[in-house]
């Protein structure tokens, strides 16, 4: 099936597994996606439930012994030509050249992510060498540009600065800056604000929608913060155990949560004019390694609507509710996933 016209990435039926000497580690588990121009795309989920792993597989940098086992990642490029990422060699000549200038990825820790020994303009120019021109002198001058629109001051100074002379807030700006030099279709942030104070989150996450608008790119935006999705995503995914297991928009999926999980996660919130109501609702017990899964839902154990014959007999197919609001939940359907071996 051929993608939307419109549409810039599409994912379909992903799984990335581990195969480890204990048994295979499904991280990824059959996740579907859909991203199209200047949307953004929010994915929730506690840590262990595959977001990441999602996006690594995009940009087919998953780490060993981790691969690619099946399914379609359909990235449409900037000539109108559609290529599928998950069939190509991670060190592939196409696949270097996708990374960074089409699709390009901001982390959750740039002291992480960035070279301690370069500086900071050597980073971002490097990016720019290799995607837009060779000439070094208009290349720098590319990339003090967007140090400056990164809301970066003094970028003349900043250019020559190492990443530990610069502020976290400071070496996450530098980071989007890197990840736009090159005017990427979609931009892919990996939890990029959470070890910053909530001040300088405020900042960052107005100036990627500040960013956004300007260059017209897509985002696919990834998070444990409910609160971050409700003010910047148009759709959101909720993840669970390596799958979707509800997607709506923003509006509808806090106004209407189906799935059990969704519903836990948002009774979790902290809420103003709740003192006094005891404690917050947690959701007892924690996501389980997915180390050789049984076929069942993958929230069965932690369900306080669990179904005996139906959570733990197969894994319930995501089904359309109507109003583009999808949940994979017997309570919802009785529809089931054919098993994948």
């Amino acid at each position: 099936m051929i993608p939307a016209s419109s549409t810039v990435l599409e994912v379909r039926d992903l799984r990335t597994y581990f195969h480890l000497a204990e048994g295979t580690l499904k991280a990824v588990d059959g996740v579907d996606l859909t991203i199209e121009p200047g949307q953004t795309v929010g994915v929730i989920g506690e840590s262990g439930s595959g977001k990441s792993v999602t996006a690594q597989s995009i940009l087919q940098i998953v780490t060993t012994p981790g691969a690619i086992e099946s399914g379609e990642i359909i990235l449409r490029r900037s000539d109108g030509s559609l290529v599928d990422l998950a069939k190509l060699n991670p060190r592939s000549r196409e696949i270097r050249d996708i990374r960074g200038a089409e699709i390009s990825m901001v982390f959750q820790e740039p002291m992480t992510s960035l070279s301690p020994v370069h500086t900071i303009g050597a980073q971002i120019t490097e990016a720019i060498e290799l995607h837009i021109t060779r000439d070094k002198r208009k290349a720098k001058g590319l990339a003090l540009d967007m140090i400056n629109r990164v809301g970066i001051s003094n970028p003349a100074q900043r250019y020559d600065e190492y990443p530990h002379q610069l502020s976290g807030g400071m070496r996450q700006r530098a980071m989007i800056a890197m990840a736009l030099s090159c005017s990427p279709s979609l931009l892919i942030a990996d939890e990029p604000t959470t070890a910053l104070d909530v001040t300088v989150q405020a900042q960052i996450l107005e100036l990627m929608k500040e960013l956004q608008d300007e260059f017209g790119m897509a985002v696919m935006y990834i998070t444990h913060d409910l609160g971050v999705i409700a003010e910047i995503a148009d759709v959101v995914n909720v993840m669970y155990l390596g799958r979707v297991v509800e997607r709506a928009s923003t509006i509808e999926l806090f106004k209407n949560p189906l799935h059990p999980y969704t519903q836990r996660l948002l009774n979790s919130i902290p809420r103003l004019g709740r003192r006094g109501q005891g404690r917050l609702d947690a959701i007892r017990g924690s996501v389980p390694v997915p180390m050789n899964p049984p076929p069942q839902c993958g929230f069965a154990s932690r369900c306080d609507e669990f179904i005996t014959g139906k959570c733990d007999a197969a894994v319930p197919s995501l089904v359309d509710m109507g109003n583009e609001h999808f949940v994979r939940c017997y309570l919802h359907s009785e529809e089931s996933e054919p098993q994948y071996a």
